[in-house]
This record gives structure tokens, C-alpha cells and sequence, in this order.
């Protein structure tokens, strides 16, 4: 499970593959129209495009000269659950952190009276 959370972070670490993914989760792509997009070469989307495969994010399906890419549904969910369990703990602490300083700040108040 880690080793999966750690591959799909990686992969959505990369701008151009966040770019890839936006336009991905409108529908599939040929990899023409992922180069367009980010203006790169097919070389490049291709490299993109094999971080994402590795991690389990996209498939790629060749049909003749045409290679499309697809979004495997799902695959960001483990991430997305990571990061809303993290954001929630770090709330919740900044949240005790808020209330301890406003503590502190009324006691100071208080004795300096």
C-alpha cells in the first residue's frame, strides 16, 4: 500500500503529468494530443506517461498507428483519502494549537492587570 501511495505521489509530483491527468479525467487521449497540450515532444509525453503507467494511474491501448491513453478510474482515490486524513489531523492540531496561544494571551492579559 505504501509503496502504491509513494508511486501515484510521485507521479502527480510533475506538472506536466498533473497536466496530463486534467485532460485525461475529460476522456481518453492519443499521445498527438497530450504532446499538443503540454507543446513537448512524443518522446517526452512518453516518458510522462511511463512514470503514470508504473504507478498504476493510466493504461495505454495501441489501435494501428494511434496510441490512446485512459485514466484507470479510481487510481488517485488512496491518495486522495491520504491527503484529506492528513489535512484533517493537521486542522485538528492547528486548531489545539489556536485555543493553547488564546489561552496564553488571555492569562497574560489577566496578570498584567
Amino acid at each position: 500500500m505504501v509503496k502504491r501511495l509513494d508511486a501515484v505521489a510521485t507521479a502527480v509530483a510533475s506538472a506536466p503529468r498533473r497536466s496530463i491527468l486534467e485532460r485525461l479525467a475529460e476522456g481518453d487521449a492519443s499521445m498527438s494530443d497530450l504532446a499538443s497540450r503540454l507543446d513537448v515532444t512524443l518522446p517526452a509525453v512518453d516518458k510522462h506517461l511511463r512514470v503514470l503507467l508504473d504507478a498504476g494511474v493510466v493504461t495505454k491501448h495501441k489501435a494501428g498507428r494511434t496510441t490512446s491513453v485512459h485514466l484507470v478510474p479510481g487510481s488517485l482515490d488512496e491518495l486522495a483519502n491520504w491527503a484529506m486524513s492528513t489535512r484533517l489531523m493537521w486542522s485538528h492540531a492547528l486548531d489545539r494549537l489556536e485555543q493553547h496561544l488564546t489561552d496564553v494571551a488571555t492569562d497574560d492579559t489577566e496578570e498584567s492587570r
